[in-house]
């Protein structure tokens, strides 16, 4: 079922992407020509699949434009541990590295999608698709309150400083205040949250 679960992400994101490349409207999106990182702006056509997918509410895409000298993008998934400590649960890394191949320069799309269970599914495409995934999370109480948030605008890209672009928090009591993604960098926050997710991107000048 899990890999399922990544064909699925995969399959849609590839329907995507060709109708963003063999579209004639000029209103289709297209990948940022801009150095820095942006939410994808879907298509009316690619919001009716993402939803015809069921993926709308608990999906994002991103598109990068690396700087020059970024040659290595690493998508790290975190967990808070206590309220202080981020513990690394997954993620997974592209390069072009120095002979910057098969492309020029890093540019391309970053797409997520969250699982039940607290799993994550994530996709890079710069040149080639790399596909990664996160394992479930058990919880002992079931959550009753919850915060999504996501990166919403465009943003410079700094090489070597990770960028938070989604955050889950998770908690069992009734009620829930609203977080920013540059919470991330202050973890004391969340105290007595029973989950928090965070994921980020680094663009790294040095090869995997």
């Amino acid at each position: 079922m899990k890999r399922r679960h990544t064909f699925w992400l995969i399959l849609v994101f590839a329907i995507i992407t060709t109708l963003v490349g063999c579209s004639n409207n000029p209103d289709a999106p297209r990948l940022l020509t801009e150095e820095g990182i942006a939410p994808y702006e879907l298509s009316e056509s690619e919001k009716y699949i993402l939803e015809s997918f069921g993926m709308r509410d608990n999906s994002q895409i991103i598109s990068f434009h690396a700087p020059r000298d970024g040659i290595t993008l690493n998508v790290n998934v975190y967990r808070l541990e206590g309220d202080t400590n981020w513990s690394n649960i997954g993620g997974g890394a592209v390069s072009i590295g120095t002979d910057r191949e098969p492309i020029e320069q890093l540019i391309g799309t970053f797409t997520m999608q969250l699982r039940e269970n607290y799993a994550i599914d994530f996709i890079v495409n710069a040149g080639g698709i790399g596909s990664y995934k996160t394992g479930e999370i058990l919880l002992d109480t079931e959550p009753m309150a919850s915060f999504k948030g996501f990166l919403e605008e465009f943003q410079k890209i700094e090489i070597n400083k990770e960028i938070p672009i989604a955050l889950m928090v998770y908690d069992s009591g009734t009620s829930m205040k609203a977080y920013a993604l540059e919470d991330y960098f202050t973890p004391s926050k969340f105290e007595g949250m029973d989950l928090v997710q965070v994921v980020t991107l680094t663009f790294s000048d040095r090869e995997l």
